[in-house]
């Protein structure tokens, strides 16, 4: 997947370089409007006369785009129900196993892809984002025990839990721009569902011991690599969010003797993402003995959200008059 992510980021880099470099050599060559303004696709060359001539339409805009996207996720979690596995005999010994976690959304993943949008009006249209997104969650858990008797003999325990979890994810929202022209802001809402393609857990334990009247400190890491069977194989919810964005360049068939790309458009947004499910497998939760016994830890409840900071580059496939 390190190999797929470089792919994406270079692709958008080369995205930016070549709309520069096409609105660069227009500008140099001097190249003027055609007066026939006909239509222009990637696939089939143009060819098409303009409907803009004859019926008086505002002009011709991009109808079908594709393109790339990238950014980062500020993952939380939410617990919505909790589990120990550390339970007192005697009510009244002192014992603390509540989980910490981490502040939200200060836990950095990331997402690559592929971005498409289909207008449907001027100012509506129908965005699908396909793409390999990880989110990261944490917390702590301390437990201690007493004796009554010798408040300087006890066992204290201490877990620095952290998780990564990787999706297939499958967005589709609507998306509505607040003005045409060039610049737009938008607003878009939708849903998404989510296929896991994997999860890693990572413990870092730390011991004070005690118990023989002396203290000992010891410090022990786990590496789970490939947790997946700890967390179910899907993940839905819903989204919103906002952005702006930008065409660059016209459509060639607008540019006498053009040899440009088209319009190229570059969005730049953000997104909340918040999941409608418990994402945690609830016949695996104790079935790993190693973290059990070995580190007292046992998963939450939890549904994820996230917030997704992303920027994207789309190319035109094909136009429409409006």
């Amino acid at each position: 997947m390190t190999k797929f992510k470089s792919t994406i980021f270079t692709l958008l880099l080369i995205c930016f370089t070549t709309a520069a470099m096409g609105q660069f050599a227009n500008k140099k060559d001097g190249k003027k409007p055609r007066k026939d303004g006909s239509k222009f696709s990637l696939f089939n060359g143009g060819g098409k006369k303009s409907k803009q001539a004859k019926s008086g339409f505002k002009g011709e805009a991009p109808q079908w785009q594709l393109g790339i996207k990238g950014g980062v996720n500020l993952s939380h979690v939410e617990a919505t129900s909790s589990y120990t596995v550390v339970t007192p005999l005697d009510l009244g010994s002192n014992l603390t196993n509540a989980k910490m976690y981490d502040k939200p959304y200060s836990n950095i993943g990331n997402h690559v892809g592929l971005t498409g949008t289909v207008a449907l009006s001027p100012n509506l249209s129908l965005g699908f984002d396909p793409g390999y997104s990880t989110y990261k969650f944490g917390y702590e858990t301390s437990y201690q025990w007493n004796q009554f008797e010798d408040a300087q003999s006890y066992v204290n325990v201490s877990n620095d839990v952290d998780h990564v979890i990787s999706y297939l994810d499958l967005p589709l929202s609507i998306r509505y721009h607040l003005k045409t022209g060039p610049f737009k802001p938008y607003i878009q809402l939708g849903g998404y569902y989510g296929f896991r393609t994997n999860a890693d857990k990572t413990i870092t334990t730390s011991i004070e011991d005690g118990a023989g009247g002396g203290l000992e400190e010891l410090s022990n890491v786990t590496q789970r690599n490939g947790a997946d069977e700890l967390f179910l194989r899907s993940s839905a919810g819903v989204l919103g969010g906002a952005g702006i964005s930008l065409d660059v360049g016209n459509s060639p068939s607008s540019v006498s003797g053009s040899t440009d790309i088209g319009t190229v458009r570059f969005s730049l947004g953000v997104n909340y993402r918040y999941g409608l499910h418990n994402v945690v497998n609830k016949r695996t939760r104790y079935e790993d003995s190693q973290l059990t016994s070995g580190s007292y830890d046992v998963t939450d409840d939890l549904e994820l959200r996230n917030i997704e900071i992303y920027l994207g580059c789309q190319f035109t496939l094909k136009y429409k008059n409006y």
